[in-house]
């Protein structure tokens, strides 16, 4: 049955790669200007990755890892990626995405691309990569075993200490056995429960150290591969726990301040950051609205000048889209400073 569903998912996604690819690999809208597509994942990189410390692991220097990313398609991420990491090695089931991703890509000189049968990554070095990364993929996987298969794979690959950093999906009221994917398509991916990442990362050698988005289609897991394996699970599990709770206290979040609880198209409104007073800053936010299946992250870059008082005033535009904004970090860009976490958000009504 597993081949019957590789070969499936292969031929599916030849045919999205050969109909529309940068639709099916970000269909957060139908049509995509080149320039657009690929600061999307620019955007996507920015937040899952660069702004998250669990993926750096004892401080260390993106420019000097070597990466590995699970579906890669057409290259949307992996161009991104590039500009950050040493080296980027993207594998693919459909030898149509990989071909776009070659034609994508064919300027850079540290990406590596390889199409491989969907649930091993032979070919590829054990103890090789730095880190592994996969997102909008294996939500996509009809199989559990598909899915467990790569990341029994990932371990072999990775490095003692190196996180996997993946996304599944999590609604787990989802009935979507292997027979009812050959009857219809390889869209709708086998749920996962928390339950399910904790028995996966057993199986497979990892520890689990971190989750969010559960019961969404956006459930990330990190999972790290043990740097000393000989210490008990417990023990382990227990120093993470310890260590996630001192990053925490350390990293409180920055509070944003708004002049009004929401704000209408083609108006503005006043934002107050006294932390970064006299800087310019940049921001990631979420926005979400009732009509959207899981909130949509950004970048906004080079996003206001604040003044003394750490004040600014911001014009929303008359096609901003309705919905709740809310600001997720920031970082200043005329310092060159890290991200650091915020909180606050202000509401966007449609204009009349």
């Amino acid at each position: 049955m597993q081949r019957e569903i590789l070969a499936f998912m292969e031929r599916d996604w030849d045919d999205r790669a050969i109909a529309a690819p940068e639709y099916y690999v970000a269909n957060g809208q139908e049509r995509w200007e080149r320039e657009e597509f690929f600061r999307s994942g620019e955007i996507n990189v920015e937040n899952e990755i660069l702004a998250d410390p669990w993926v750096f692991r004892r401080g260390a220097e993106p420019r000097r890892m070597r990466m590995l990313e699970i579906g890669c398609g057409c290259g949307r991420m992996t161009r991104a990626l590039a500009a950050s990491f040493a080296e980027v090695h993207g594998v693919d089931i459909s030898r149509e995405m990989i071909r776009l991703a070659a034609r994508n890509l064919s300027d850079l000189r540290n990406i590596f691309l390889y199409k491989n049968n969907g649930s091993d990554l032979s070919g590829l070095a054990d103890r090789s990569f730095d880190f592994a990364f996969s997102f909008i993929v294996f939500q996509h996987i009809p199989s559990p075993d598909v899915i467990e298969s790569y990341v029994r794979e990932v371990y072999r690959c990775l490095k003692p200490g190196a996180v996997f950093k993946f996304q599944v999906q999590g609604h787990a009221d989802l009935s979507h056995g292997e027979a009812s994917c050959l009857e219809n398509d390889t869209w709708l991916g086998a749920p996962v429960s928390p339950a399910d990442a904790e028995s996966l990362a057993l199986r497979c050698g990892f520890d689990l150290i971190l989750s969010s988005g559960v019961g969404t289609q956006y459930f990330w897991l990190w999972f790290r591969k043990p740097g000393w394996p000989w210490i008990p699970r417990k023990i382990r599990r227990w120093a993470s726990r310890v260590w996630a709770g001192l990053r925490a206290l350390a990293d409180r979040p920055v509070p944003v301040s708004f002049s009004a609880d929401s704000v209408r198209g083609g108006e503005g409104y006043r934002v107050r950051i006294p932390r970064f007073a006299g800087q310019a800053i940049d921001v990631g936010y979420e926005l979400s609205a009732p009509e959207m299946p899981a909130p949509v992250s950004g970048v906004v870059g080079r996003w206001c000048e604040l003044d003394a008082n750490g004040e600014a005033t911001i014009p929303v535009a008359v096609a901003h889209p309705g919905g709740l904004v809310a600001i997720t970090r920031v970082r200043s860009r005329s310092r060159g400073g890290p991200w650091l976490r915020a909180r606050g958000s202000i509401r966007v009504e449609q204009s009349a």
